[in-house]
């Protein structure tokens, strides 16, 4: 009877512990993504170049920057991970949208550069890793102090708290963005991140 009345309890209180999350809505952009466009910007044949620095000092902890040719696809895509402020919603670029970017490693001054590129604008990024640390306190108590004259009359009783110091370490994420463009055929571009 015990173990009926167990699993009487397991199978009807089950449906009021789990709860299903709502799978997160995933977004496209709705405009056709312009593939002749975009080779053409990216080819290799082009002769402008675009070099920049990331402008955080050498304690910063950065991989790569991302370049993508700014087609009507992507400023679509972009508006709508603007609009997306609280980062509830999944927006994607299709796969053949995304192969389109290049990627450039960032050098240990914080230099990067583009070559090949021809006349067009850009959309360029990167992630910043910081690591953070500091000591903070906390209270851990308190403690009653008394205050009491020669003849051992209280005078004054106040409670005070305890501190204790601590060390804490974490990291941040920032994404350090830039529009740039470049107007003409051997031009060189220069941009900070």
């Amino acid at each position: 009877m015990k173990t009926f009345f167990i699993n009487f309890l397991l199978l009807f209180s089950v449906p009021y512990y789990i709860k299903a999350q709502k799978a997160p809505k995933v977004i496209f952009p709705k405009s056709t993504f312009d593939v002749v466009q975009a080779k053409r910007m990216i080819s290799s044949d082009g002769k402008a170049t675009l070099r920049g620095t990331v402008s955080r000092n050498s304690n910063y902890k950065v991989n790569v920057v991302e370049l993508y040719p700014c087609t009507d696809y992507f400023y679509e895509w972009y508006e709508l991970k603007k609009k997306d402020k609280k980062g509830k919603k999944h927006i994607y670029m299709s796969n053949e949208a995304y192969s389109y970017r290049i990627l450039t490693k960032i050098q240990d001054d914080g230099s990067f550069e583009f070559k090949g590129l021809n006349p067009g604008k850009y959309y360029i990024n990167t992630l910043v890793y910081e690591t953070k640390s500091g000591i903070g306190e906390r209270q851990v108590g308190t403690e009653t102090v008394t205050t009491k004259n020669g003849y051992g009359h209280l005078l004054s009783s106040y409670d005070r708290p305890i501190m204790e110091k601590y060390r804490f370490l974490y990291e941040t994420v920032d994404r350090l963005e830039s529009f740039t463009e470049i107007s003409s055929e051997e031009q060189t571009v220069n941009v900070t991140l």
